[in-house]
């Protein structure tokens, strides 16, 4: 990545979104500056792109949830204003929602592409439920993909279901390849003007990832994790991408936040911008 300073030298928008509100764990605050710190581990690309970045610096919490998701949407549309892609490095999932709904005053057709160990389906989820319900619920969001599912309760089951979400589980995943989840995802979300793009790291084995407050078993290897966002990067239409749910207080020697600069590196990089 090259760094620059003004909009229309940009290929891409980056933003932080340091905010722990939206869960009862703390610690995923404090990510946006730790991955930042490791950008400079990474000299070449994997893919050979280049991409010119523009960084925004941060959007701040504010002393409510309420606020905080009103300032995100309200900073996110003038950022998406700029056409240009946006990398925002979270927080917590809670900031998924605020940036979906600024997506939607732009974009007809969105569709979304979350990518987490879990539905986040949870209605009762403090404080306002998991995030998947509250992105549906935003009419201009038509189509919603979940990768990498492996725990779930019966009624996120049952949520999943009954509102039509497509989702590949990781065992899914591992027994067909990267490539044909690939192939899902555009059958899925074909028709779409715009794709976002949601990547919670606790769908990366902790063995990899440890810096998370939600650690299940069974997830996805760092090099499966570079390759999924890679070729996730290619496809047409996207227009924004998260990282979210690294905690850096889990996590001494910063592991976690060493892969999370690398993945934002990777796909910041291979995106195809048209």
């Amino acid at each position: 990545m090259e760094f620059v300073d003004k909009p229309e030298e940009a290929d891409v928008i980056l933003v932080g979104i340091p905010m722990d509100q939206g869960t009862e764990k703390r610690g995923c605050v404090n990510a946006p500056s730790t991955v930042r710190s490791y950008f400079d581990n990474f000299f070449f690309s994997e893919t050979c792109g280049v991409r010119r970045v523009l960084d925004r610096g941060d959007i701040v919490e504010e002393n409510t949830f309420e606020k905080t998701e009103d300032k995100i949407y309200s900073k996110m549309c003038d950022l998406f204003n700029l056409k240009r892609p946006v990398v925002t490095i979270g927080g917590n999932h809670s900031i998924t929602f605020p940036i979906i709904k600024s997506l939607s005053r732009f974009y007809n057709k969105i569709g979304v592409i979350h990518i987490d160990a879990h539905p986040d389906a949870q209605i009762d989820y403090y404080p306002n439920g998991d995030i998947i319900p509250n992105i549906i619920s935003i009419p201009e969001v038509k189509k919603v993909i979940s990768i990498g599912l492996r725990n779930w309760s019966k009624y996120e089951a049952s949520f999943l279901e009954e509102h039509k979400v497509p989702y590949i589980t990781m065992n899914s995943l591992i027994e067909a390849g990267i490539d044909h989840c690939i192939e899902k995802i555009k059958m899925a979300l074909h028709g779409c003007d715009c794709i976002y793009i949601s990547f919670d790291i606790d769908s990366i084995d902790p063995a990899f990832a440890p810096g998370t407050g939600w650690i299940e078993p069974g997830g996805l290897t760092s090099r499966q994790a570079i390759e999924l966002v890679q070729k996730l990067a290619k496809l047409e239409n996207v227009k924004g991408f998260d990282l979210v749910e690294i905690n850096v207080k889990k996590d001494s020697k910063d592991i976690t936040s060493i892969l999370g600069a690398k993945l934002i590196y990777e796909f910041s990089n291979a995106l195809v911008i048209r």
